[in-house]
């Protein structure tokens, strides 16, 4: 059976804007998670891109709208390149995708209404190329790659990439109107892929999303620690920002430490989660009790710890870590279990990421996603 190219771009705008909604009405309830409205900024990019080729389809005299849709299919995978690294707690630069989807739309402008359907093809080849490549990068990194849907949309954007920039070589090669082009890499068989492509997405950023949910409405939820000695999330930041701001002003150099419990998930299904939250609670203790005294220990979230202290005279700041995280190690949980919790940790110091609180707290968490 042949199908036309405008029955094709019909059925990728139904299929693209059943998965494209399905994800942004799953992400309304998370307006303040980044992460979220990354990836639903994606999705409702792609929605557009299918519409801009639909009509285009339908009224090829509308040759700029190429350029519309060309744009945001670049967009939609920037931005869930944004949005992955926003996961793995890294600063999201979105700014790159913008400016890329801007090139992309110029390639079209220039050549005009001469240009035809290929007009800015090439560009906007390698931009898909390089954005998905990216983010296959970044689902195999930090906390994404202990996330089975993250592997599988290493696999999907590996092969979107490998798709993207072969379709580059035989575009130059043997040219657009070659039989090789319109067979392998013509507009049918890319729309196909592509629906493939955004099924495949959303399902996996659904269900990592939904990962996510459990720390983050607790995190969102609850402004109290249960800890002695550790204070809440919402406090911890205030005294850290009025200590950077002080250590700023007579240029000290302070250290902030996040550790993170990674087998909370594990304890509480093997021994329920009493005893995960018994862990937490002593994981706190041992953070608590492990830093120099000059220091404010808080809880972010139920699984993470920070502490904020002087950057010590002698020796590197991660010894301060250390010492926690040997406690932990040396310590179970309780003595007839034996099992004990498995942590990481992050370090930064403002020598190196600044006064600025968040981005030392991003310097840190991105230490998490390390081999130490």
């Amino acid at each position: 059976m042949n199908l036309d190219t405008l029955t094709v771009l019909y059925a990728s705008g139904l299929v693209v804007t059943a998965a494209g909604t399905s994800f942004v009405i799953s992400s309304i309830f998370r307006r303040d998670d980044e992460v979220a409205r990354l990836w639903g900024l994606g999705f409702i990019s792609g929605m557009l891109a299918t519409i801009a080729y639909a009509a285009w389809g339908y009224s090829p005299e509308l040759w700029w709208i190429t350029g519309i849709g060309n744009a945001a299919l670049v967009f939609a995978m920037g931005a869930m390149w944004a949005g992955s690294r926003a996961y793995n707690a890294a600063r999201p630069l979105l700014l790159v995708a913008m400016i890329v989807a801007t090139i992309v739309f110029a390639a079209v402008v220039i050549h005009g209404p001469e240009g035809g359907e290929w007009a800015g093809a090439p560009v906007m080849y390698i931009a898909i190329a390089g954005f998905t490549a990216a983010t296959a990068v970044e689902t195999m990194r930090g906390q994404l790659r202990r996330r089975v849907y993250a592997r599988i949309l290493s696999v999907v954007f590996l092969a979107i990439s490998a798709y993207y920039l072969a379709r580059t070589v035989v575009y130059f090669v043997a040219g657009e109107s070659s039989v090789a082009f319109l067979s392998y890499f013509g507009t049918v068989n890319t729309t196909l892929l592509n629906i493939g492509f955004l099924t495949v997405a959303s399902i996996s950023f659904s269900v990592l999303q939904s990962e996510r949910i459990p720390d983050y409405a607790r995190e969102k939820t609850s402004d109290r620690s249960t800890i002695a000695g550790v204070a809440s999330r919402t406090l911890f930041e205030q005294q850290a920002q009025d200590w950077l701001r002080r250590a700023h002003r007579a240029d000290d150099s302070l250290t902030l430490a996040i550790f993170e419990v990674e087998n909370l998930d594990q304890m509480n299904i093997a021994l329920g989660s009493e005893y995960g939250e018994r862990a937490i609670q002593t994981v706190g203790w041992f953070t608590r009790d492990n830093v120099p005294t000059a220091s404010i220990v808080g809880r972010l979230s139920p699984r993470r710890f920070a502490v904020i202290t002087p950057s010590p005279a002698v020796g590197e700041p991660r010894d301060v870590a250390e010492r926690v995280m040997t406690a932990i190690a040396e310590n179970p949980i309780d003595e007839i279990e034996g099992v004990r919790a498995l942590a990481a940790f992050g370090v930064a110091t403002t020598a190196d990421a600044g006064y600025d609180f968040a981005d030392l707290a991003r310097s840190a968490a991105a230490g998490l996603n390390q081999d130490v």
